[in-house]
């Protein structure tokens, strides 16, 4: 393998890899999050918009777009964390919701003639190494340093393994819930940034399926289903694997409905090996 095509299949890994960043809170803390590729469609649509049109800055157009994916991340993990709604249910619902608001934020057409600093993002490479590439180590090390060095990642470790258990020891469950998706909200929203930018325009489909690369990459990363399990070193190598997959099967020119099936049998035999797993342990 060349160094440019392992730099090619990290260009391609970059947006479901920050995506599995923010999966990873949710399933940690024993739930699921559907609306990341939602979340990350109406994210690039909003900074898209709001830099063709409004002429606002970069820093700018990104901020706003990272606070509504916090936001939106945000509600869905109040709503979780203090009605009790299934997190499956209530993100399906939210996801539904969110493609609609990216269709009328895109006016069902595709957002172009996207600023240079914004192309740039996704599409030019410093010292050889595609940008994109930076903003997914830079993640993939935010997150790493969260989980294993800060009080909120030991809980979120917690209430994933033991919710009852977590609320009890004196853990605030329902908050570490909801930053969580707050979280997932974050990362999506910059993914979908860097998507817009990787693909010129910001479309009215943009991030539509990314939740199947994204939980994917954190079923074959090691993150259990049921929570409380789950590290930074195998989300990547889950992501790598994702992409290297997703690579061969474009070059063998599998037809894009057979490989959604793999990837959904994929899915299927990471959770039944999560399974069996926490039965032999």
């Amino acid at each position: 393998m060349t160094y440019n095509n392992i730099m090619n299949i990290l260009r391609q890994i970059a947006v479901y890899g920050i995506l599995a960043c923010g999966m990873a809170f949710t399933m940690m803390t024993g739930g699921i999050d559907l609306t990341v590729g939602s979340i990350a469609g109406v994210s690039g649509a909003v900074v898209a918009r709001l830099m063709v049109e409004s002429s606002v800055p970069l820093l700018l157009a990104m901020l706003a777009g990272i606070l509504i994916g916090a936001a939106l991340g945000l509600i869905c993990g109040t709503t979780i964390a203090y009605t009790g709604i299934p997190p499956f249910i209530m993100t399906l619902g939210f996801q539904i919701t969110l493609r609609g608001v990216c269709y009328l934020i895109t006016e069902g057409k595709p957002i172009g003639n996207l600023p240079e600093n914004l192309l740039f993002l996704g599409l030019e490479s410093i010292a050889g190494i595609p940008v994109p590439i930076f903003f997914l180590a830079g993640t993939f090390v935010v997150v790493g340093i969260i989980l294993s060095r800060t009080s909120f990642g030991r809980s979120v470790y917690a209430v994933g393994g033991n919710y009852q258990a977590a609320h009890h020891s004196g853990i605030n469950a329902k908050r570490v819930i909801m930053f969580s998706y707050m979280i997932s909200g974050i990362c999506s929203a910059l993914a979908g940034i860097i998507l817009a930018a990787r693909n010129a325009s910001a479309q009215p489909t943009g991030g539509n399926t990314f939740e199947t690369e994204a939980i994917a990459a954190c079923a074959m990363g090691g993150v259990s289903f049921s929570g409380g399990t789950g590290a930074v070193p195998g989300i990547f190598f889950g992501a790598l694997l994702m992409g290297i997959i997703n690579n061969s099967m474009n070059l063998m020119y599998i037809d894009s409905y057979w490989q959604q099936v793999v990837k959904g049998l994929i899915i299927v035999g990471s959770v039944l090996y999560s399974i069996y797993n926490s039965k032999t342990k």
